[in-house]
């Protein structure tokens, strides 16, 4: 069970999934896709249910203290339709600057709005030039009492719907870093004809959502919208670009949940050979594999949001390891699973109505939101030098992994959230982790393999190495997988764990026979007595 009473609470509340009607049902979702139809009463189940004031920081009169809590809330919805999801926690993501830096009068104002059910948006990217915030051409001029913006935002999620944006803007009299700033633009008080909606971008994935841009006209806004100080936008961008990319990981897992049920649901009831196709050794050894690799997910991202708040100072290594693994996890294991699935996985009639095929296409944009797996890669390249400094001290960062985890409340303490990080406790304690692997499960083999890894990374951190060539992405790799197998074995102890560290640090190598029967024997228990959820196909 659920170790949060809200995302208990929510899960009971939205009931069985797969009903023939109602919001957040899977026939509701797979209709909503095919029409590229925003959600709208899957939305409303979850505004009466009292969503939005799980977005909200407690001390701004909300129900939001902890991030794992939220993590856990927006799988419980992304279970159901990763779309839905995405939308539904988009006001707090949006807010991030806000809760990060706003003054008093800019959180109570976004906060009230987000407990009204209103839609908020956080536009960064602009048409030629992706994630290259620096060449931002949308400008902010400075004219007595506040600023006229010029030019236009693309891609963004909400843009068309929101009553808030959290916009950056290029000031035209400042150079480099210091050049762009943050405005906490309030949609109602624009001047009429200063600004157009563009025409909504359709998508592969989350093709519910509402995803355009906005052209700004000689429109002001006033000098109460900057959002921390004028020319640190770039440095308040990254930090909340932080936050939220430890978030997304739980979107990514409620994706993992319903894709394994749905492909474990349907080699279930396929008949091969006279026998079922989930009796044949390989498929049994996939699906075992998929489970490890859920778990693997789980725990990392747990562990790596739990550091956001804990440990805010290391956050900017852990969030990029959780953004580039977990919705990596995920996706290359649907994509898998679509393999043993076969051809019926291209059929929109067997599988509850595509469903799945959905769930492959939602996962591959989880890898981008927020930083694509290059973007966070590089990030993490650019910050391994962090593990030749002195000084980190491993037990830091225990009260992380321990079962009974209780953290300050939202956003207390991020203050000592940054842009990069000095120290790295937990990688610091990574031989106290392969002692605990080998006491707690006997297995030399994942301490040995844990050990070489250390080894390795270290080399990697004395090294000089171009963070954004293809010898960059591959030590950041190498970091993200080191850095979750610490995690995984400094965690609660479990029978699977040190096949999780393996499967880390030795990526597409098959899981032991014997342990991969284990963990087939105990998925299957976890779908014993369940009836076969296959729909039935339409007329």
């Amino acid at each position: 069970m659920n170790r949060f009473p809200a995302a208990e609470d929510l899960e009971l509340a939205l009931g069985d999934p797969h009903r023939p009607t109602g919001p957040l049902t899977f026939g509701t979702a797979m209709a909503g896709d095919h029409a590229e139809r925003w959600p709208h009463s899957s939305l409303d189940r979850l505004r009466t249910w009292g969503y939005p004031a799980h977005l909200v920081p407690a001390s701004l009169g909300g129900r939001l203290t902890s991030l794992e809590e939220l993590l856990a809330l927006g799988r419980v919805v992304a279970r159901r339709d990763p779309t839905a999801a995405v939308i539904a926690n988009s006001p707090w993501a949006s807010g991030t600057p806000v809760w990060l830096a706003g003054t008093p009068a800019q959180q109570r104002d976004y906060a009230d709005a987000v407990l009204r059910g209103q839609w908020m948006s956080l536009a960064l990217t602009e048409y030629d030039k992706g994630a290259d915030l620096l060449s931002s051409d949308l400008t902010a001029r400075r004219v007595s009492g506040g600023y006229v913006l010029d030019g236009a935002k693309w891609v963004i999620n909400n843009i068309r719907l929101a009553r808030f944006v959290c916009l950056l803007v290029r000031e035209p009299s400042m150079t480099g870093l210091r050049s762009l700033t943050l405005l906490l633009v309030d949609m109602e008080r624009l001047p009429a004809g200063s600004y157009e909606l563009l025409p909504r971008i359709h998508t592969h994935g989350i093709r519910g959502a509402d995803i355009s841009g906005m052209r700004f006209l000689d429109a002001f806004v006033p000098s109460s919208a900057v959002l921390g100080r004028p020319g640190r936008g770039l440095d308040l961008t990254i930090r909340s670009l932080i936050t939220i990319r430890t978030l997304v990981p739980g979107l990514s897992l409620g994706a993992f949940d319903t894709g394994l049920h749905c492909a474990f649901d349907a080699l279930r009831d396929r008949r091969v050979r006279q026998g079922r196709a989930i009796d044949l050794p390989h498929v049994r050894e996939e699906l075992a594999a998929a489970d490890l690799d859920l778990r693997v997910a789980e725990t990392l991202a747990t562990c790596c949001v739990r550091i956001l708040q804990h440990l805010p100072a290391l956050a900017p290594v852990a969030s990029a390891v959780a953004k580039y693994l977990v919705p990596h996890l995920a996706e290359q294991r649907l994509r898998r699973l679509a393999g043993v699935l076969g051809a019926r996985y291209l059929l929109r009639q067997d599988h509850w109505y595509g469903v799945y095929e959905k769930l492959v296409r939602d996962t591959r944009l989880f890898s981008l939101f927020d930083g694509s797996e290059p973007v966070v890669l590089s990030s993490l390249a650019a910050q391994v030098s962090c593990l030749t400094e002195p000084g980190a001290d491993p037990r830091a960062a225990d009260e992380v992994f321990r079962p009974d985890f209780t953290p300050q409340p939202y956003p207390s303490g991020f203050a000592a959230l940054g842009t990069a990080c000095d120290l790295d406790p937990v990688t610091a304690g990574l031989e106290d982790a392969c002692a605990g692997l080998e006491r707690g499960t006997g297995s030399a083999r994942a301490a040995a393999l844990l050990r070489q890894a250390g080894r390795d990374l270290l080399a990697d951190a004395r090294r000089d190495v171009d963070p954004r060539s293809e010898d960059g992405l591959r030590v950041g790799e190498r970091y993200a997988r080191t850095f979750a197998a610490v995690c995984l074995a400094r965690s609660e102890p479990a029978p699977w764990l040190a096949a999780g560290v393996e499967s880390l640090l030795r990526p597409g190598a098959p899981v032991r026979r014997e342990t991969a029967e284990s963990l087939f024997q105990d998925l299957a228990a976890r779908h014993a007595g369940r009836p076969a959820l296959s729909m039935s196909r339409p007329a």
